[in-house]
């Protein structure tokens, strides 16, 4: 992995099972992160960090088959925290909410020098990564 930041560009959408326990997920999510929603729809709604890229949840056509982590598809999601603060907060909010933790906030040089993250699983299983670096 490159040691710069990794700037985002674009957008990504996931297809949900249930829209609104999804949207009450990233709501609290993507709310602590300062993203700004931009969409509230019927079939989707939206977020964009302060770069614009854009993050979109809508309702799944189909219910088979289910996320699974590394299979063929999306590996995981990551968004960035502004500090190692706020990854600790994530992971308070997420543990309230007794949501399934991957693993605690930690420390991953490996990645690059100051890399902080926690992993969890939103309403339909896919990984989502907070990360400082």
């Amino acid at each position: 992995m490159n040691k710069k930041s990794l700037d985002p560009a674009g957008h990504l959408t996931l297809a949900v099972s249930n829209l609104e326990k999804s949207k009450i997920f990233y709501k609290s999510l993507f709310g602590k992160l300062k993203f700004k929603q931009i969409r509230d729809g019927e079939r989707s709604v939206a977020w964009a960090t302060r770069d614009g890229f854009g993050i979109w949840i809508r309702k799944a056509k189909h219910t088979k088959p289910r996320y699974k982590y590394f299979a063929p598809g999306l590996q995981h999601l990551c968004v960035k925290a502004k500090t190692r603060k706020a990854v600790d907060e994530i992971y308070k909010i997420m543990s309230a909410k007794k949501t399934f933790v991957f693993d605690e906030p930690k420390a991953y040089p490996e990645y690059t020098p100051k890399y902080y993250a926690v992993f969890f699983a939103d309403p339909d299983g896919i990984k989502i990564e907070v990360a400082y670096y």
